[in-house]
């Protein structure tokens, strides 16, 4: 389950039961040059299991010991060499030295992976860092990303609305989840936010359905990447065109009328050029009233080898939604009476985002390749919502809805007020391209890999709202004009915003890795600087810009001591100060230029943490610290100000035990857990809850950071045929405000968010080699909970400015059955 990151197996370990009575050892070297290959991968498989793993050295050397005498089957890969498979029969001879020749013919991947297949050099990691396998993935059928992502230590997600299918809320180490602003997302080692420094907010997520793996890094080693290294990158990891040629498709159904069909051409070409083509359509009622969406996704992918040391890879996506997405969330009335409860029939959000990405990998010499990754995308977001207001819950049953003011005691209900509406209108125009180089060399004699790269990075934002006079307009004005409209001296009034931001980057990087027989040091430096302007085209044209610029340095090191490693490292984290992150959700107070002469927030990251690789037990724990500077209240409608500093600290503990191959009676168990401490140690906002009040913050925690969150999860293999699954997650409960506010309030905008435990079931059956059936359930016990408050804020109590409750997803139970290759 959890820890895809620690996947089982061992370098050079015995299995128990093994006698110690053979032996192989040999080189892997070039076919063409003859000259050993550094860190090729060496396996030998028995049983439908991986037994022992090995990396040669810079000899190209490798040897396994005391292996038990019967047929095994040996595996070696090396990026730019085609797999080398042998079986060998040691019943017949004890002792083996082999030779083994790859042969340079194609480049596999391109360096965007994060994390290897490889745990002997997983375990190598200066730093913390998980990944959710292929077979996890297929396992749990996740509707939405995010219910992946919670399975990993130190992270910290929370309701939305819907199923967390597109817009995507998590933190990573007590960081705040709204939006998913304070992290990195890639796909494929490309970043999909709609603008990574302007306005991060995760209002695109791709679909859960066409995601191979996924990655999650939070030690020293994200210095890679950037910006928004404070809180961790995830990077998720989808199919490229293997060779597999056919039709594959997978077919699923479900309760509040869930379906999705998810087909993949693949194979199209010759061997030189291979294309895929992927479609997806997927959609449902959502667990609340009103809440339906439709989704359509098309994927081409094609890769075209060049020739024996280049690889040019073309993707090309288009995704559509089109829900019936609102803001309004429950009173405290609504939510104990009717959780379900959604008013709003012409709420309406609708998305389409074009992107290409195109990826070019030259292997110029043996130990040095080059890629460039060239990207470009469009988001066009439209979502209009009806202007909501508070009324007695009585008025549901008339005709006449009669406004009670926000301040009135006894049960209220949030709902539209029948007359207006207003659009937030957004598109997003991003594009870059980066350059890097990664060297195999030696310092001193000893292994070193170098990664180097720049990156340019341009996006335009234009943010747009207009207000309607009809409760399902989706053309409406930003401007009233309040006298005669052909007399040019007539006043207007403006009613709407016209926000047009822009954004051009440059960033750098450079890193090492020493790799002595039991020391790893992994240091490394990110260089950012950016311009970004504002225009607010209703108010003159007026300009705003400021450039920012930050030196990022990092250091790792990782040492092995018998079985046991032992990691460490600290590195600068770093989230650039958006005028559009902070403009656009009416942080309150206006300070100065509209946030453009904010400090950039930064952190001190430090953690230290052991691994423990066995094949029949893994383990990861770490201890991290995380000190911020110069922290923006980001939350809504909370402050427009730099608050000063916050440290963060916990523990985090991951824990995978093969318990099945000690009997077969026994599943196997994995353990998540998270130990989370946030504390404002200085920092002063005007108090949301009583008028003209300053309010000193030192001594509080952050909102939406647990103390405690725990996964406990379970999967039986019976037979060769079934699998079986269960994940019991329990969330704490936590604030939702800075001022860290116990009350609660008939509105359902205030207080905090109660603990609660979810039960999630799945299994799938091998029905034939290519044929395979499944079920997944979501909250089976169909627990009813507060999933967030996150478009709330005491401040603004007006029924249209804070949402109240958004409940955490309702049971669903998903049935069908798929085709793979």
């Amino acid at each position: 389950m959890i820890l895809p990151n620690l996947i089982l197996g061992a370098e050079n370990s015995v299995i128990a039961g093994f006698e110690d009575s053979a032996t192989i050892h040999g080189k892997v070297i070039d076919q063409d040059n003859r000259q050993p290959i550094i860190g090729a991968v060496v396996t030998l498989d028995g049983n439908n299991q991986t037994l022992f793993e090995s990396v040669t050295k810079k000899n190209g050397k490798f040897q396994f010991t005391r292996l038990k005498t019967e047929v095994q089957n040996l595996t070696v890969t090396h990026i730019g060499y085609e797999d080398y498979q042998q079986r060998i029969d040691l019943n017949t001879i004890a002792e083996q030295s082999l030779e083994i020749a790859l042969v340079s013919n194609l480049i596999k991947l391109s360096p965007i992976v994060i994390i290897g297949q490889a745990p002997s050099i997983n375990k190598k990691l200066a730093g913390t860092a998980s990944k959710i396998s292929t077979k996890t993935v297929e396992l749990i059928q996740p509707i939405g990303t995010q219910e992946l992502l919670e399975l990993i230590p130190g992270i910290n997600g929370y309701a939305d609305d819907g199923f967390g299918n597109s817009r995507l809320s998590i933190g990573i180490r007590g960081l705040n989840p709204r939006r998913s602003s304070r992290i990195l997302i890639l796909e494929d080692g490309v970043p999909i936010q709609p603008a990574v420094y302007i306005y991060p907010n995760a209002y695109y997520n791709p679909p859960a359905d066409r995601i191979d793996s996924v990655e999650v890094i939070k030690g020293s080693s994200a210095i890679r990447f950037g910006p928004q290294t404070m809180g961790g990158v995830i990077n998720y990891i989808t199919r490229r065109p293997n060779g597999s040629k056919g039709f594959a498709y997978r077919l699923t159904g479900g309760s509040n009328r869930y379906r999705s069909l998810f087909t993949e051409l693949r194979g199209i070409g010759n061997d030189s050029t291979q294309t895929d083509l992927q479609f997806l359509y997927k959609g449902g009622d959502g667990f609340r009233e009103n809440n339906t969406f439709n989704q359509m996704n098309a994927t081409l992918k094609t890769q075209l080898q060049l020739s024996s040391s280049k690889l040019l890879y073309i993707k090309a996506n288009t995704n559509y939604e089109n829900s019936a997405a609102t803001y309004t969330g429950l009173t405290e009335y609504s939510f104990e009476k009717d959780p379900n409860f959604n008013p709003k029939e012409d709420d309406n959000f609708k998305i389409i985002r074009p992107s290409l990405d195109i990826i070019y990998t030259n292997k110029i010499t043996s130990a040095l390749v080059a890629n460039t990754i060239a990207y470009v995308n469009v988001f066009d977001r439209r979502w209009w919502r009806e202007d909501d207001i508070f009324v007695r819950p009585s008025a549901l049953r008339s005709d006449i809805l009669s406004p009670i003011p926000y301040f009135q005691g006894g049960d209220l209900v949030r709902t539209g007020g029948g007359k207006s509406n207003f659009g937030i209108l957004r598109t997003f125009y991003t594009g870059g391209i980066e350059q890097n180089y990664n060297l195999a060399h030696q310092i001193a004699g000893q292994t070193s890999h170098m990664q180097v790269g720049g990156r340019v990075h341009w996006e335009r934002f234009i943010d747009d709202k207009k207000v309607g006079n009809k409760i399902d307009a989706r053309n409406a004005d930003s401007v009233y004009y309040t006298g005669t409209p052909d007399k040019a001296d007539d006043p207007v009034k403006i009613v709407g915003q016209s926000h047009h931001y822009e954004t051009f980057a440059l960033s750098l990087y450079a890193d090492e890795t020493i790799e002595w027989e039991k020391l790893i040091l992994k240091p490394g430096l990110r260089f950012e600087v950016f311009e970004q302007e504002r225009v607010d085209r209703l108010r003159g044209s007026v300009l705003d810009d400021k450039v920012s610029s930050v030196f990022l340095p990092g250091i790792g090191v990782n040492y092995q001591f018998e079985q046991l490693n032992f990691f460490g490292g600290v590195h600068r984290g770093y989230t650039p100060p958006s005028s559009g992150t902070l403009k656009v959700t009416n942080f309150g107070q206006n300070v100065g230029s509209g946030g453009l002469d904010l400090k950039a927030e930064k952190s001190w990251n430090v953690e230290i943490g052991l691994r423990l690789w066995q094949p029949l037990i893994t383990l990861e724990a770490s201890a991290f610290l995380v000190k911020i500077s110069d922290l923006v209240a980001a939350g809504r409608g909370t402050a427009f100000k730099n608050l000063g500093k916050v440290d963060n600290q916990g523990v985090e503990l991951g824990l995978a035990v093969k318990s099945s191959a000690w009997t077969a009676l026994l599943p196997d168990f994995n353990l998540s857990y998270t130990y989370l401490q946030t504390e404002i140690k200085s920092g002063q906002v005007k108090s949301s809850i009583v008028a003209g009040k300053d309010v000193d913050l030192a001594g509080n925690q952050l909102p939406y950071a647990p103390t405690h969150t725990l996964t406990i999860g379970a999967v039986k293999n019976i037979g060769q045929k079934l699998r079986l699954r269960s994940d019991l997650r329990f969330v704490d409960r936590v604030f939702t405000d800075f001022e860290n506010t116990n009350k609660t309030s008939n509105r359902g905008d205030m207080g905090p968010i109660p603990s609660y435990s979810i039960l999630n079931v799945s299994l799938d059956y091998t029905l034939t080699p290519t044929w395979q059936f499944f079920l997944a359930g979501k909250n089976i016990l169909d627990k009813v909970y507060i999933g967030s408050r996150l478009h709330s804020n005491p401040g603004q109590p007006q029924a249209n400015l804070s949402s109240g409750i958004l409940i955490g997803p309702r049971r669903q139970i998903n049935v069908g059955i798929r085709r793979s290759l």
